[in-house]
């Protein structure tokens, strides 16, 4: 901060006029602090940049899902004894990991379906009485393909978008056809469900034994991303093309987040006290939401 004022002062050189050699050289000074302040810039950018990939693994997770997921760490992963729900503790590695994968993995069998489960999975059978989708393009396929980060961990086939995208140009047609046929027969493919699971641990459970210190990270092939993001387009497009969306929704929403959210708040407060009215919020936790959907 103090380089960059000090900068800008030298700066002023362009107000001297009626003295060139001062001008000169109060010029040259401005140049030779100029590059003093970028090189000083570039360094605590480097620095700030390592510092970033030094964070430790609790407040970084994701880049404690890469190493895992490539095998440079391992000692992060090992389970560690859990308390289950009738007070016992789990005695073994096997053990716990059945206790993990019936927690966050339940398996929803057809036999304890209640009447709306029933009716679901009847629907999902029936074939849509809607107009066909249009097929997706070549160059729809490649700028999903781009977006993609090929430094992120890839799934159980261990490719990565890099390699999926060399694939892509030698074989543009065959890749195409093979969305499509996933777009027109309403099919997800099954190899692209399969999912490495990586438990990683809440920042401050270290030493706790409930099972909900573990978050769950799933890593599915990017096969099956591509695909997720083909369709969410899709889904987005049909969505605010015939404005199905709230003005109040912010979460899941492109380009919006929880900072709208509080500013709603904020004005609508502001408002209700300018108006010198009562304002009651209410906020619903729903605690392992996505572990408990159906």
């Amino acid at each position: 901060m103090v380089l960059r004022k000090r900068t800008n002062a030298l700066q002023r050189y362009q107000r001297t006029i009626n003295n060139k050699n001062l001008r000169q050289e109060r010029k040259e000074k401005y140049f030779d602090g100029r590059c003093e302040c970028e090189g000083k810039m570039q360094e605590a950018k480097l620095k700030s940049r390592k510092t970033f990939c030094m964070i430790n693994d609790g407040v970084n997770p994701s880049n404690t899902v890469s190493k895992i997921a490539s095998g440079k760490i391992r000692t992060s992963t090992r389970l560690t004894t859990l308390e289950k729900e009738d007070g016992m503790y789990n005695t073994d590695m096997r053990s716990r990991t059945m206790h993990m994968l019936e927690h966050f993995v339940p398996d929803y069998r057809e036999d304890s379906d209640n009447e709306l489960h029933r009716k679901i999975r009847k629907k999902i059978l029936e074939p849509p009485d809607t107009v066909d989708n249009k097929a997706f393009m070549k160059e729809e396929i490649t700028a999903n393909l781009k977006k993609l980060n090929s430094k992120k961990a890839p799934g159980e086939d261990g490719l990565n978008s890099d390699i999926l995208i060399g694939a892509f140009q030698v074989f543009p047609l065959f890749f195409t056809q093979i969305y499509n046929a996933c777009l027109k027969e309403g099919c997800f493919p099954k190899k692209w469900k399969r999912s490495v699971i990586i438990p990683i641990i809440k920042p401050g459970k270290e030493e706790c034994n409930d099972i909900l210190k573990y978050r769950p990270i799933s890593l599915i092939n990017t096969g099956g991303k591509l695909l997720e993001r083909l369709m969410i387009d899709r889904i987005l497009f049909h969505i605010y093309s015939n404005d199905l969306f709230s003005d109040n929704q912010c979460g899941f929403t492109p380009q919006r987040g929880t900072v709208d959210a509080g500013i709603e708040v904020k004005n609508f407060i502001e408002e209700s006290l300018r108006l010198k009215q009562c304002t009651v919020i209410v906020s619903l936790y729903v605690k392992g939401a996505f572990d408990a959907a159906w």
